[in-house]
């Protein structure tokens, strides 16, 4: 357990259960049992709502929590949910959700650039919660002959509710609202279970110049001594992170990286293709995902040690995004996970080699993947730029 070592410790909190959920009906079927079962409270706070059977389905559980008499605090980000109706947004108001958009893009003052809510957390009666990185949309459920987008969240119950709370509060608090809906709750006696699992919240958010979800990605793979495995949607690590990766295989550590054969985001897959040379000549593996696309920002390291959240290792993340995710330190969790990532490799994944990346490599692809990876670039720069003249 001193793999992260005594100082970094500090940050996690023991006595909690955890669960891991994949995307699918395990995720939502058990996020509709959670708001079924609140009592006194819950915190919504997501980045996209859609307007779907799915997105309904979730926001009927929340009314439901209403009329049962349950306080229900429901956060959106105004970008990612800017197709959430006007018509939606009454609906849930006049059945006595208490509703806020994040930051929105145009105010009265004009244009605004801010941070974007992209974590997502479902916290009820301060007792269980959510996290990870899973839209509320059909995507993300599936149907007959159309596979789930693969995505990751955690279901935690014990002391590591705690932060979520005090996170959760602080965003709703901060949205200009009256003292009758500010959110006071707290949780004096948190439920501790035994034999407990250590768990640590992170956060990225510039703007409070937190970047903890980064540097305990930088802190694990320094660390690591025998495997990493990452699970990545938008994999563009900026020169330092890709330094930690080369000096890891260096050290003789085995990593391999699990990205989306086909994106929904095809200029950042090409931006992600242009890394490839780098990656596949350090003897980094590659496996593309081929039965869906890739939402998940996941990783492990060594059988011990793994982070589930919003997180993207990429600068948006860094610098553009308010991120959530929740570091488990448990061997046997962990161990669990690792063996599912290796069944998605086996059944779903080609490995690409070098040989591969040679082959399909031509000049128009070549200078495709070159212009693309230089356009997020300079868009992450000028993003970085714009949040910080916006402080």
């Amino acid at each position: 357990m001193l793999f992260l070592g005594k100082r970094v410790l500090s940050g996690y909190t023991s006595g909690n259960t955890v669960e891991l959920l994949r995307s699918g009906s395990p995720f939502f079927d058990a996020m509709e049992r959670s708001i079924d079962a609140a009592v006194e409270y819950i915190h919504f706070q997501t980045y996209i709502v859609v307007e779907d059977e799915t997105g309904i389905r979730i926001v009927n559980a929340l009314v439901r929590a209403v009329q049962r008499g349950v306080r229900v605090y429901m956060v959106l980000d105004a970008f990612g949910s800017n197709s959430f109706s006007r018509r939606s947004i009454l609906r849930v108001i006049n059945a006595g959700i208490l509703f806020r958009k994040f930051a929105p893009v145009f105010t009265s003052k004009g244009f605004q650039v801010s941070l974007r809510l992209h974590h997502k957390v479902l916290l009820v009666d301060g007792s269980t919660a959510i996290v990870g990185g899973i839209n509320i949309a059909n995507k993300y459920l599936g149907s007959p002959g159309r596979k789930e987008w693969l995505d990751f969240a955690i279901l935690v119950k014990g002391p590591v509710c705690v932060p979520i709370l005090n996170i959760t509060k602080k965003v709703w608090n901060k949205q200009f609202i009256s003292p009758k809906e500010r959110s006071r709750e707290r949780i004096p006696n948190p439920r501790s279970y035994d034999p407990g699992v250590m768990v640590r919240m992170v956060q990225n958010n510039w703007f409070r110049r937190k970047i903890e979800v980064l540097m305990s990605y930088r802190r694990a793979i320094q660390m690591a001594k025998e495997r990493v495995v990452v699970v990545a949607s938008y994999f563009l690590p900026g020169r330092k992170d890709r330094k930690l990766l080369k000096n890891a295989r260096l050290r003789g550590v085995e990593i391999s990286i699990i990205l989306p054969g086909i994106s929904d985001v095809p200029m950042f897959k090409r931006a992600t293709n242009f890394l490839y040379g780098f990656i596949l000549r350090n003897n980094i593996k590659i496996y593309e995902y081929l039965p869906s696309n890739i939402h998940a920002k996941v990783a492990t390291v060594d059988g011990v040690w793994s982070t589930i959240g919003s997180y993207n290792f990429n600068h948006l993340s860094d610098y553009g995004s308010i991120e959530l995710n929740l570091n488990i330190l448990d061997s046997t969790f962990t161990l669990e996970f690792e063996k599912l990532l290796q069944e998605i490799i086996l059944t779903d994944c080609r490995q690409i080699t070098f040989e591969d990346y040679l082959r399909r490599r031509t000049l128009l692809s070549r200078l495709a993947d070159w212009f693309a990876y230089q356009l997020i670039r300079v868009m992450f720069r000028l993003m970085f730029y714009l949040t910080r003249k916006s402080e």
